[in-house]
């Protein structure tokens, strides 16, 4: 016997259900827009209508396009005269959108990338600041905005930041890299080391830092090019590798710094290269004045 309490409740647990999985899963069905006038046309029809030289009408017949339309981008109700396709118009204006990509790539050329909560302070800044009208709810837009934004700006990714020291990022700026290498070629060429024979003393030590602990923030950038936050320090544990390779190929077995009080066998390999020397300190980095680096720079 069906009791009419469980279909109704049946039904009700259908629609509570459907609901449930429609809000994000929902694809808009693209509908095909036989559009039978240009932009040209439009433009036209509503230059015609505003100079007075044909009626609504007229100009319908003569460009095909809607007396409804022409009306509407006269009056300013609908998209800009310019605007042939369907839906909504984006909160903010085209103009003002390319505006803040670029100071996004600004703040990311400077070290100073900006998140997707980021994103949005900037924009209510901007709006607040410029008194813009937007449907915005206090003026701050929500996640939506941010995703149709990233959509219309494909120049734009979202991606994981190096993370760089700000001394570090100083030494990217060209005029230092300039002045570097003037500099070395000055010294070069004072000590005669510019012939084939001498490049086995010429030497480039350098070391690198491998974090236990990568940071998981991702934040906004240009695509194609890499990202980098700056901070003041590195802030968390590390493992350094210290290098050594001559001009001529040549070069000594690395110098490996672990973080802890003794290095551990399990640390070591085998398969490593010939002469690796092992090291420690109380943070991994390369602060260990001692026998083990005067005998690496033997």
């Amino acid at each position: 016997m069906n009791c009419p309490r469980v279909k109704i409740f049946e039904r009700e647990n259908k629609h509570i259900k459907n609901r449930t999985t429609m809000v994000r899963n929902y694809k808009k069905q693209k509908r095909s827009v036989n559009t039978r006038y240009t932009e040209a046309d439009l433009v036209n029809a509503v230059n015609d209508v505003l100079n007075k030289n044909k009626s609504y009408r007229e100009t319908e017949e003569a460009y095909n396009v809607p007396i409804a339309l022409i009306y509407h981008r006269i009056k300013g109700r609908k998209n800009p005269v310019t605007i042939l396709s369907t839906g909504r118009r984006p909160a903010l204006p085209a103009d003002v959108e390319e505006t803040i990509a670029n100071c996004l790539i600004a703040r990311a050329t400077m070290g100073w990338p900006s998140d997707e909560k980021g994103l949005c302070n900037l924009v209510s800044e901007y709006v607040i600041t410029k008194n813009l009208k937007t449907p915005f709810k206090n003026n701050i837009p929500g996640h939506d905005w941010y995703l149709g934004f990233m959509k219309r700006h494909p120049n734009l990714s979202f991606k994981k930041p190096e993370h760089l020291q700000k001394n570090r990022k100083d030494a990217r700026d060209p005029f230092v890299v300039y002045d570097f290498y003037k500099k070395f070629q000055d010294l070069i060429t004072e000590k005669s080391l510019d012939c084939p024979n001498k490049s086995c003393f010429i030497f480039n030590v350098d070391e690198s830092g491998f974090s236990s602990d990568p940071s998981s923030v991702r934040a906004i950038g240009e695509k194609g090019k890499t990202l980098s936050s700056v901070s003041g320090g590195s802030g968390r544990e590390s493992t350094t590798v210290l290098a050594c390779i001559a001009a001529d190929g040549s070069y000594l077995p690395p110098f490996i710094v672990f973080k802890g009080s003794a290095v551990q066998a399990r640390w070591t390999s085998e398969q490593a290269i010939g002469g690796t020397l092992y090291g420690e300190s109380k943070n991994g980095w390369m602060d260990i004045i001692g026998s083990k680096l005067r005998l690496f720079l033997r």
